[in-house]
């Protein structure tokens, strides 16, 4: 084979253009301290290098999930604590109305402070976290609108993703928590009772009407929620160590 000018300067151009995209490729590099640029300068690479973004990102927003579950939590748990002291309170009224040397006048101020109660409670039902209501379900409503007569929170539970494949429980459930039942009459129409509220309700009318065996009655009812608020609270516990475990 006899080789011609046309074929060395063919070649010579050749490489000279190969050594400039080269060139062009390590100063790109350089400038934006990145390796790869574009697909075509390493496709398996960038594949690679796409699925580890992607990967990133569904981490991060699973911390920033945790993150919100946590506070979510955090309110629920703070939430049910200054619920428990409000029924401890409730108690210990009825524990004087009911034993202590209480007179007529007396026992209708300590009726006054357990209405006063009972109102605590029921706002402490629609808390909640930014837009939230934490014992609402998953629907964006006051579970208990003025007057505590109606729910109209959902018994669906909240969850947030924080894995590929794992969503945990993050809300309460209102109807439970509260103890929420429906009657309904010979005529249809439904009645709503919330145990928690009615508790109070029953225990300021027994120190109205100085009704001992009612007193005694709503002290151990009393004693009843706490020991729910206390089951909720424990199982919220065991929630939030899981979440900070995931946001760290």
């Amino acid at each position: 084979m006899r080789i011609t000018n046309n074929m060395l300067s063919r070649s010579l151009l050749y490489n000279l253009n190969n050594a400039q995209q080269t060139m062009y490729k390590l100063e790109n590099q350089l400038s934006s301290r990145l390796k790869i640029t574009k697909p075509s300068d390493n496709p398996v690479a960038m594949e690679n290098a796409l699925r580890y973004k992607s990967t990133i990102s569904h981490v991060n927003q699973w911390k920033m999930n945790a993150s919100e579950g946590i506070a979510y939590l955090d309110t629920a748990d703070d939430t049910m604590a200054t619920m428990t002291e409000v029924l401890k309170r409730a108690k210990d009224l009825a524990l004087q109305g009911a034993n202590g040397p209480v007179n007529e006048k007396d026992k209708e101020k300590i009726a006054i402070e357990i209405g006063q109660l009972k109102e605590q409670i029921m706002e402490l039902a629609n808390t909640r976290v930014g837009n939230k209501y934490i014992f609402a379900g998953t629907k964006n409503v006051e579970p208990f609108p003025k007057g505590g007569d109606t729910w109209e929170g959902s018994n669906d539970i909240m969850k947030f993703p924080v894995g590929s494949s794992l969503s945990l429980e993050i809300s309460v459930n209102g109807r439970e928590l509260f103890g929420v039942t429906e009657e309904t009459d010979i005529d249809g129409n439904i009645t709503t009772k919330v145990e928690m509220f009615q508790v109070l309700e029953d225990l300021k009318n027994a120190l109205e009407n100085s009704d001992i065996d009612a007193l005694q009655k709503s002290i151990g009812a009393i004693e009843g929620q706490m020991d729910v608020v206390l089951d909720y609270r424990a199982q919220i516990g065991a929630k939030q160590n899981r979440m900070e475990a995931i946001h760290q």
